[in-house]
């Protein structure tokens, strides 16, 4: 008894003790802000007037924290007029959906969008009280002066949507469809394997609850609000969903036909699957000779490129020399493992392909402390097997330069992949946020071994070169037909 007694009275003690240390860190501040005050533009000037500054700022927690970063401290604050994320790379609390907070940090922005990067968070010790969400219909007509709150309402799944670095849905919410645009789930959530979205169809309506961010591109400049979820439980349907709709219609129209044709339907089922299995028969056996003859192409490509690497070498760099050339061979690897999965035997779908190519060479060489984001604008393009090898090769030379060369440890990195095609003529176009290259370079220039094979994949392509290339970064535009 006495031992609890103790360790009770330790516990009041250490409990007081933390908020008189706190008291003396916010103690030189004159006055506790409020979310709304915190980002409030008085001067009318554009920008926050407490930018770059250090504060107080008071606020409820409208999410616990690890929920959206399951290794930061990540949450956000509001009052009833404004919203701002709190985040800390190094602090560590406790918080829940409801608490009142007290943060000590400073306010920057991050992609355009404000947050308090906190040096101290101190939970207050009152009834938690989880923030009214607003309206989505209210929030739609002008969400940047909802950003950071939590927002909840009915929207129209109009788009299903899903990358190496998120899941989500694009909705309309009333007549605003250009306004709030995606429900985002990240790859960081810690509970995204939780939400079900197969369930959902275009078409469906949903109850969506959850915090209003924004993310704008860095090449484009174009903003996109998007709604976070931060559980399973805050993506509802409000009706039955169309799937089932039309798992029951299939269900009906195949139960009348086995009750009235029976016989008939199962005769013809029987011949119309003999047929397509003998044409699908067919069709793999020209497939599989045709990727063979692909395969033997590639390899005396591939071959040639070693022999290539060896007599420019200026050192035994084996395993320099090696490495480049995996990369290669894994470029056009990935080209026969896109005709295994289509009916299409001369084309490959150029924008998928290019978009697994660069994810796997992101995924070879991007290190643990360099923080890279890769963006991809690809226009739907089929093309030939021999010229998809050739930009493949070409490709896969500027990206791996680009990880090797353009990115620093420690420092952000974009790295933007284009593909358009209008009319007949097709551009692709490779940019990096980096340091730029040299001179000679930046011309095309030079007798290294990755500007000759530049060159001449774009000799291959019969494409016109446009480089450009500064201290903001570099980009490289190919335009062929």
């Amino acid at each position: 008894m006495k031992k609890s007694r103790s360790l009770a009275t330790f516990l009041v003690l250490l409990f007081i003790l933390s908020g008189s240390l706190f008291a003396q860190q916010i103690d030189d501040f004159e006055k506790i802000y409020s979310v709304s005050e915190a980002l409030a533009d008085l001067d009318g000037d554009g920008e926050i007037d407490l930018l770059d500054q250090t504060v107080v700022i008071s606020g409820r927690a409208s999410v616990d924290n690890l929920i959206f970063n399951d290794q930061r401290l990540s949450v956000y604050i509001q009052d009833d007029n404004a919203g701002i994320q709190v985040f800390s790379g190094t602090l560590n609390a406790d918080i829940n959906e409801g608490d009142s907070l007290v943060v000590k940090g400073t306010i920057d922005l991050y992609y355009d969008k404000p947050e308090i990067v906190a040096d101290t968070v101190y939970v207050v010790d009152e009834q938690p009280r989880v923030p009214t969400p607003k309206s989505l219909s209210e929030v739609a007509a002008n969400p940047e002066n909802y950003l950071g709150m939590l927002v909840q309402g009915r929207a129209v799944v109009s788009q299903k949507k899903a990358s190496s670095g998120y899941r989500g849905l694009t909705i309309s919410v009333s007549d605003s469809i250009e306004d709030i645009q995606e429900v985002y789930i990240s790859q960081s959530h810690r509970l995204k394997d939780e939400f079900n979205l197969e369930l959902l169809s275009i078409g469906d309506e949903i109850e969506v609850t959850g915090i209003l961010g924004k993310f704008v591109f860095r090449t484009s400049g174009t903003v996109i609000y998007h709604v976070m979820p931060r559980t399973p439980d805050d993506i509802k349907t409000t009706g039955f969903p169309r799937k089932y709709l039309s798992y029951l219609g299939l269900f009906g129209i195949l139960f009348l036909v086995s009750i009235f044709g029976w016989n008939f339907v199962l005769r013809r089922q029987v011949k119309s699957k003999t047929n397509e299995l003998s044409i699908a028969l067919e069709e793999k056996e020209v497939l599989m000779q045709e990727i063979h003859h692909r395969v033997k192409n590639n390899l005396a490509k591939i071959v040639a490129l070693l022999d290539l690497q060896i007599s420019v070498a200026d050192h035994p760099a084996v395993e320099k020399s090696l490495s480049n050339s995996k990369s290669r061979i894994s470029s056009m690897t990935l080209i026969h493992e896109k005709l295994y999965q289509t009916q299409k035997y001369r084309t490959v779908r150029l924008d998928s392909y290019l978009r697994d190519l660069v994810t796997t060479i992101y995924q070879t060489y991007s290190s643990e402390n360099q923080d890279v984001r890769l963006d991809f604008d690809l226009d739907e393009v089929s093309f030939s097997v021999d010229k998809t090898a050739v930009c493949g090769l070409l490709v896969n030379e500027l990206v791996v330069n680009a990880f090797k060369y353009a990115f620093d440890d420690g420092n952000e990195g974009v790295l933007s992949i284009v593909l358009k095609k209008k009319n007949e003529e097709i551009q692709l176009r490779v940019t990096d946020n980096g340091p730029g290259l040299p001179g000679a370079f930046g011309e095309i220039q030079g007798e290294g071994l990755g500007t000759m094979l530049i060159q001449n994949f774009a000799e291959q392509l019969d494409a016109e070169i446009e480089v450009h290339s500064d201290e903001n970064g570099t980009s490289f535009s190919f335009t062929f037909e």
